[in-house]
């Protein structure tokens, strides 16, 4: 036998022993994973809301009528509108910004940056970023650029 088909059959092994994880489980995960939030500014003490948390808690970032909800108008007519700035030293909105938002979670694990940028590494955007979360802060950031009509 050669080594391409060793290499093969014990894949086929492994993936036989790989128990299959069935939706509640992965659902569980889903509820279980860290509630990561979104500090800026100076020493990172300005908290901008929750990422990851349902849509309809009131610190939410995708809650439309909450205070921390990008899209409920309150954020350009608030301090928050810094952070969301197409230039600036804490923007998430600049790829080349100095300090931009942190994810860390409620135990103040560290998670990464809330920034644009696709090279940064700890950037949501870059290499080892999240995809979709990325394309929502993208919109974000092109939504505040564009004139009212």
């Amino acid at each position: 036998m050669g080594k391409a088909a060793r290499v093969l059959g014990c894949l086929a092994a492994a993936a036989m022993l790989l128990p299959a994880r069935p939706a509640p489980v992965r659902a569980q995960g889903a509820i279980t994973q860290p509630r990561l939030q979104i500090y800026a500014g100076n020493l990172h003490h300005e908290y901008l809301g929750c990422l990851n948390c349902d849509r309809y808690a009131t610190n939410s970032v995708w809650n439309g009528y909450g205070p921390f909800g990008w899209d409920n108008g309150y954020l350009k007519q608030s301090h928050f509108d810094l952070y969301f700035q197409p230039h600036g030293h804490f923007s998430a909105c600049d790829p080349y910004a100095k300090d931009p938002p942190i994810l860390i979670d409620m135990s103040r694990n560290y998670y990464g940056r809330l920034n644009v940028s696709p090279t940064r590494a700890d950037s949501i955007c870059g290499p080892h970023g999240a995809a979709d979360i990325c394309q929502k802060l993208k919109a974000k950031c092109l939504s505040d650029q564009e004139p009212p009509p």
